[in-house]
Parts: C-alpha cells; sequence; structure tokens
C-alpha cells in the first residue's frame, strides 16, 4: 500500500550506505534493452549520501519533475504497463529514500480521493544530477497549490495523448515547458516596464509575446497549460500549445486561448463546456482523454 510521506523534503537525508557509490549521470544510449536488467539498482550519491536507483525509477522521476504532479493511477499506465504492484513497489522504495511523497487531494463534485506523486528537493536534486539528460528541461519539486492538484495532474494525460500523435507521425518530444516557466518568461520582463506610456508598454508587451512564441490577445498574453516542443519527421523543430479546458471555464478565457491558437483537450465530457464553445462560436477540437 502506497505510504503518505509529509514533509517536501528531507533537510538531513538518510544516512550514507557502506558500500562506495559512484557519482553518474544516466546515459539513455548505453541502457540495457533487457527490461529485467533496467530495473537493477546502482549506488548513486546525492549531497554526500548513497541511494539505490535503477534506470527505470530516474526515468520515472524524471517524469515526476517534469509534470510535477501526476496521479499515480497514470503512472501505472503509462510507465508500468497497468502493473500496478511493480509501481506501488517502485514508488515505496523511492519514497523510503526520501525522494518522492505521496499526497491524496479530494476533488470534483463527488469529492473522489485523487491519489499523486511529487518529487522532494532532494529528489529532483537527484534528477538533476543523474537522470536523463533533456537539455532546458526545467524539473520542479512539490505541491504549489493543493486546489489545482486535480487539474495539474491531468495534464499528464493530455501529454500522453498529444505525444502518440506526434510519434504516429514521425516526430519525436524534444522538451516540455509548464505554464509556470511561461510565466516567468512573460511577467517577470513587462513588470519592470509597467511605468511605461500605454503605446509603448504595448509594444513592449508584442516583443516578450514574440520572443516567447505567443500571441497578444484584447491585451493580454493568453499562456497554455502546457507547451510541447518537438522534432518532426523532417527534422524540424515544432511546438504545440495545449490548453486542458474544464466546465470552470468562462467564455471570454476560453474565446481569448482559441484566438492564440492552442489545442485543447478536455479532461471529461462536460454541458457547460459545451454550452460555452456554443456561445462563443468558438471552432476548437475538444479531444477527450
Amino acid at each position: 500500500m502506497i505510504r503518505d510521506i509529509d514533509r517536501d523534503d528531507r533537510e538531513n537525508p538518510p544516512p550514507p550506505q557502506a558500500e562506495p557509490a559512484a557519482d553518474r549521470s544516466l546515459d539513455r544510449s548505453a541502457l540495457a534493452q533487457d527490461p529485467r536488467q533496467r530495473q537493477e539498482h546502482e549506488l548513486f550519491k546525492v549531497r554526500g549520501s548513497t541511494y539505490r536507483l535503477s534506470a527505470s525509477e530516474l526515468e520515472t522521476m524524471h517524469d515526476i519533475g517534469r509534470f510535477r504532479t501526476i496521479e499515480t493511477a497514470d503512472l501505472t499506465r503509462h510507465r508500468y504497463g497497468g502493473d500496478g504492484p511493480q509501481m506501488q513497489r517502485a514508488l515505496n522504495g523511492l519514497a523510503d529514500q526520501g525522494l518522492i511523497q505521496f499526497r491524496t487531494v479530494w476533488t470534483g463534485p463527488a469529492r473522489r480521493p485523487l491519489n499523486v506523486v511529487t518529487l522532494t528537493r532532494l529528489g529532483r536534486r537527484a534528477v538533476e544530477q543523474h537522470g536523463p539528460r533533456q537539455p532546458g528541461q526545467a524539473l520542479y519539486a512539490g505541491v504549489v497549490k493543493p486546489k489545482e492538484v486535480g487539474h495539474d495532474a491531468a495534464i499528464y494525460r493530455m501529454f500522453q495523448a498529444e505525444r502518440r500523435a506526434i510519434e504516429r507521425a514521425g516526430g519525436h518530444v524534444r522538451r516540455l515547458v509548464l505554464d509556470y516557466e511561461l510565466k516567468k518568461r512573460v511577467y517577470s520582463p513587462l513588470a519592470k516596464v509597467r511605468g511605461l506610456p500605454p503605446a509603448d508598454y504595448a509594444r513592449r508587451q508584442e516583443d516578450v509575446a514574440r520572443q516567447n512564441h505567443l500571441t497578444v490577445v484584447a491585451g493580454k498574453i493568453p499562456l497554455p497549460d502546457l507547451r510541447i516542443e518537438y522534432v518532426t519527421a523532417a527534422g524540424e523543430i515544432a511546438r504545440v500549445d495545449l490548453e486542458l479546458a474544464t466546465g470552470h471555464y468562462h467564455g471570454p478565457a476560453m474565446q481569448a486561448k482559441a484566438e492564440a491558437g492552442f489545442k485543447f483537450y478536455a479532461a471529461d465530457s462536460s454541458a457547460r463546456l459545451s454550452r460555452v464553445l456554443e456561445e462563443r462560436d468558438i471552432t476548437v477540437a475538444i479531444l477527450s482523454l
């Protein structure tokens, strides 16, 4: 059974193991193709302490860090081939070492329990030092806004659906960008020029939007929930901005994001969401997860 870890990080990591550990990073090209060998544990040093990790566990932690929050059921489905006991054994081992933490939140009108997993700060450091190398990829630790956990966890499912579409077309994912990262890129430079005359501020806003491959709509820069940067079958760098639509959407907000060119996914069918689309005459593809 999955056990809760109450703290986001263990300031005092577990004591070092007796055996020496190599300070090395995971090289995807050198990984064995035999799944059994991918489960073999090696020793890695993080902040002077030693941890037992397999290549598969490092990749799972890398996935968790890229999305900040993932539902454990989704990890079972997408990373462990539906093998729940194997997933629980692996994640419990990581939790026991203080590298990940579990949370249960209650979501929706029915208040259903949602079991999610995140990295601790120690876990993020371990992935940064020893995990898969993906230049420019931001990694996150801990839960920032508990009320948004349900929405954030569904982003992983949205990614899996889009990833399959990209790979069917012969491409492959290069990097992921969450809205947290885009907010920093957009809000920080604009905060410094708030005092400019309106026309000058608008020009600066257009510059910032263009630099980040975004669009100004009605005086604002809409941000997607997730940006996927990928390489096409022709070897070109491309990107797609994804938005997870829910029944809580207001018409103007959805229209602005539609005008910005975002691709929409829906976590579930919603009569209210359908009404918003109809009322605004928004022609976007709402895809079921």
